[in-house]
């Protein structure tokens, strides 16, 4: 799906909803994006250790059931898959980096294809995600699994519940999936959506309408500068600022969060550039949400990185992006 899925949660996360305020409590800001999600569609993945898998599976699945939905399912669903929910426990050793000590990014996210106005492009994309951050642990039990699950598990069929019991009609999902299903049902015949890594999304991106922000610490403002001289010097005239209705981000983040309590000298370094713009769910396309449809990032555990070389890992972003474009 991603390299690294962005734990800023689609980057510059706001969700814009096109159906009244429900003024819904206790809700995430992706709640409006479940409306109508036929459960019974939905196919459900798990990345974490195999050991703990189907464990974690059936604790996911009494979840569920407890709030009388419909289980979750890892195999194909009866009719064409609409979507798909992850759950990620997947711990990575750092090995030579911080031996003895692990990554750990746990998550659950609903992918889905979406619409890009601009240029009518269909990818997927990710339209809902609880997620805890990236961590550097020294180890993860199955007990923590069991309390990321839980939580998360719980914030989606909160956010589930709050977007469809107050429609007349039944919860979508709760009624049994029909046999032998028309193969022609709309939401099956989509095209094949396009992938974030691919130049397609770019098509029709009117460069005077992309503004860039940079997130860099201090070295933010001197970083902007150089990445508008970039585009200047490529022909491409962009413009620094905030965000506001009608207009794409260019996003460029290099953070650097110390973890000197675990891995002396150590920096966790996400470095990514994303264009960030709005979309429609094709499934509901009243519901709009700002996300990423087109991405690079990484993340890494290096010494601090150095304003130089700060400068270099932009331009290099920046450049494949510039290549693209043209």
């Amino acid at each position: 799906m991603r390299t690294f899925l962005h734990w800023l949660a689609l980057p510059f996360a706001l969700v814009v909803f096109l159906l009244p305020d429900r003024g819904i409590a206790a809700s995430s800001p992706y709640v409006q994006t479940t409306e109508g999600l036929d459960l019974n569609r939905v196919r459900f993945a798990i990345s974490a250790p195999p050991q703990f898998t189907s464990q974690l599976v059936q604790l996911a699945t009494a979840l569920f059931a407890k709030a009388g939905l419909p289980p979750l399912r890892s195999d194909s669903p009866p009719m064409p898959s609409i979507a798909t929910l992850t759950l990620t426990l997947d711990p990575q050793p750092l090995r030579s980096d911080c031996p003895g000590h692990l990554l750990y990014a746990p998550s659950l996210a609903l992918t889905e294809p979406v619409l890009i106005p601009r240029n009518s492009v269909i990818m997927d994309n990710v339209t809902w995600l609880a997620h805890t951050g990236t961590q550097v642990r020294k180890s993860v039990t199955i007990a923590d699994f069991e309390r990321d699950l839980e939580e998360f598990i719980n914030q989606f069929i909160t956010d589930y519940r709050a977007a469809n019991d107050g429609s007349r009609s039944p919860l979508p999902g709760t009624a049994p999936a029909a046999k032998n299903p028309d193969t022609s049902h709309p939401d099956s015949a989509i095209t094949a959506p396009e992938a974030l890594h691919s130049d397609s999304t770019l098509n029709a991106l009117r460069v005077d309408q992309l503004r860039i922000s940079v997130l860099a610490g201090r070295f933010s403002h001197a970083l902007t500068t150089r990445a508008l001289q970039q585009f200047n010097n490529a022909g491409l005239a962009l413009s620094p600022g905030q965000h506001h209705k009608g207009q794409l981000i260019l996003g460029v983040e290099l953070s650097q969060q110390p973890v000197d309590d675990r891995c002396p000298g150590k920096v966790l370094y996400e470095s990514g550039l994303y264009l960030v713009e709005q979309t429609q769910l094709t499934r509901n396309p009243r519901v709009s949400i700002w996300s990423d449809t087109w991405l690079r990032e990484t993340i890494q555990l290096v010494s601090p990185r150095s304003r130089e070389q700060l400068e270099s890992d932009q331009d290099a972003l920046l450049q494949q992006f510039i290549h693209a474009l043209q």
